[in-house]
């Protein structure tokens, strides 16, 4: 077996576990909705990435998404540092923001044409894993308590509802769609009309036979 079936297969592994913990632990009608939507969208990632066309794509992408999970660690030290930048929107949104805008402009000076797919890549990444973090990770260190969680008897940060990253993950994401999908049309549009000039069509020829 090959290096890419083996990680397609732990990665669809893991994804198995995972809908298994959502459907039995999760009992919410719009957070199993939302995991869903997660799983697919991550089973897609795996597909993808262990797709040995987009060994190339993969290659170029890699550098947008450890800026996006650097970013997202410096997020989390910050709120374990400062419980109330769980509170709130505003930091998270910066993050968002700051990664894309810092990866366009290393990839711009680089001399690298796909800039803003790289920086659509580091920001989608980042929203995703903060509304992670949020959801998952923090609520299972203590002094943290999700935003729907029972009223305490003890202090507890209640962090805010990740909604905003998440739609920030999912708009991002269309865009990004989008924008492949312009590139993808033009580069074909351009083969086409390469190959038109390439084989001019000939000159059509007329025989006049002479009348007895």
């Amino acid at each position: 077996m090959t290096t890419r079936m083996s990680a397609r297969v732990a990665g669809l592994a893991v994804l198995a576990a995972e809908t298994t913990a959502i459907a039995t632990r999760t009992n919410r009608p719009l957070a199993q909705v939302v995991c869903a939507v997660l799983v697919v969208l991550q089973l897609a990632a795996v597909l993808w990435a262990t797709d040995r066309r987009s060994t190339g794509a993969l290659r170029a992408a890699a550098p947008a998404a450890l800026a996006a999970v650097t970013a997202t660690a410096m997020w989390t030290v910050l709120a374990l540092a400062a419980p109330s930048t769980a509170t709130g929107n505003a930091a998270a949104l910066c993050v968002v923001a700051g990664v894309g805008i810092v990866v366009a402009a290393l990839s711009h000076r680089s001399g690298r044409e796909s800039s803003l797919r790289l920086a659509l890549i580091a920001s989608a990444g980042s929203a995703l894993l903060i509304f992670l973090s949020i959801s998952w990770f923090l609520p299972t260190v203590p002094g943290f308590v999700s935003h729907n969680h029972p009223p305490t008897y003890t202090d507890a940060v209640r962090m805010v509802d990740p909604v905003i990253e998440l739609a920030c993950f999912v708009l991002l994401i269309m865009v990004l769609g989008v924008h492949v999908l312009r590139a993808r049309f033009r580069t074909n549009r351009a083969d086409r009309h390469d190959q038109t000039l390439a084989y001019p069509p000939a000159i059509n020829e007329m025989v006049v036979e002479p009348t007895t």
